[in-house]
């Protein structure tokens, strides 16, 4: 697998492959980060505080604001794990090895993104907002991550699903994410009425 130096925005966020961020940008070493991505190939590394797997960002849409902080959209390309990082300037730069997409087992991944399906709209229901569209996409890998983008759940379980590596580990651990959160919120409904 190659490996490339990339500048990394280590931060409390989290970006997903196949899905989008917005993200403001008001830390000074951040701005130079964001400026120098700006003028060389519109990308950087997102990873959550101190994490050694993240994924690679695309600036596809920017604003900067008079005091020179940035809003930023961003898409989530591909993950990278981090070898090795240094302070060289005012932000990080890490040495990574991207990480290939697996589906995994295809059946599995198949079974699994159907029941995730299902899982995921009841879910939605009962977070009050199944009437909404979303379109989940028919591809296990790019499901499995834009489910797992949608999941209002702790960030280190997000990051646990980042780090799975292929879609139908993924897949099988958002059902159970899913079967949970929902009892979840079964529970609370019952206890309210």
């Amino acid at each position: 697998m190659a490996k490339d130096r990339i500048p990394i925005f280590a931060h409390h966020t989290l970006l997903l492959p196949h899905t989008d961020l917005g993200v403001h940008v008001y830390d000074e070493p951040y701005r130079e980060l964001v400026a120098h991505s700006l003028g060389n190939g519109h990308s950087f590394g997102v990873v959550l505080d101190a994490n050694e797997v993240g994924t690679l960002a695309r600036i596809s849409g920017y604003a900067r604001l008079p005091d020179g902080r940035y809003l930023l959209e961003l898409e989530g390309t591909k993950r990278f794990r981090i070898i090795d990082m240094k302070q060289t300037g005012a932000y990080p730069l890490a040495r990574v090895q991207w990480l290939n997409e697996h589906i995994g087992n295809f059946g599995r991944a198949r079974v699994g993104s159907d029941d995730v399906a299902a899982l995921f709209q009841t879910y939605r229901m009962y977070r009050g907002d199944g009437d909404l569209p979303v379109h989940l996409p028919v591809d296990p890998i790019t499901r499995s991550f834009v489910v797992a983008s949608q999941l209002r759940v702790d960030v280190e379980v997000k990051q646990q699903l980042l780090e799975l590596g292929s879609a139908d580990e993924r897949l099988e651990a958002e059902v159970d994410v899913l079967h949970r959160e929902i009892e979840l919120l079964e529970d609370l409904r019952s206890t309210r009425a």
